[in-house]
């Protein structure tokens, strides 16, 4: 008996590594809020993704100055006193559903 044909999988991802200094430092400050300060304040975003979660995102496909921009843009509608528009999808938990797709700028 013979199994499924095994497929070409390399445990490399098929991402090119990272070689932009600026966008390393933004990530990897983001990183270390994510894994060091986070987790001692509690989740505290009322969004889905977190707004670092976003931030990390953004960073990373829209580059340094765009990802910035958009992650603080973002930071600035997480608040208590700002109603929730129309353009926001409810999660059943009670968050807001706010991908980084939905917030790109026009050009």
């Amino acid at each position: 008996m013979k199994g499924p044909a095994a497929t070409a999988h390399s445990p490399i991802s098929d991402r090119e590594p990272e070689t932009s200094f600026v966008r390393l430092v933004f990530l990897g400050a983001i990183e270390l809020f994510q894994k060091r300060i986070s987790p001692i304040e509690g989740p505290r975003c009322g969004f889905s993704p977190s707004c670092s979660a976003f931030g990390h995102q953004s960073v990373r496909e829209h580059g340094p100055v765009r990802g910035v921009m958009m992650t603080a843009d973002r930071l600035m509608r997480d608040s208590i006193f700002i109603e929730p528009g129309p353009e926001y999808t409810l999660l059943p938990n009670g968050i807001l559903f706010d991908p980084p797709s939905r917030n790109l700028l026009n050009e």
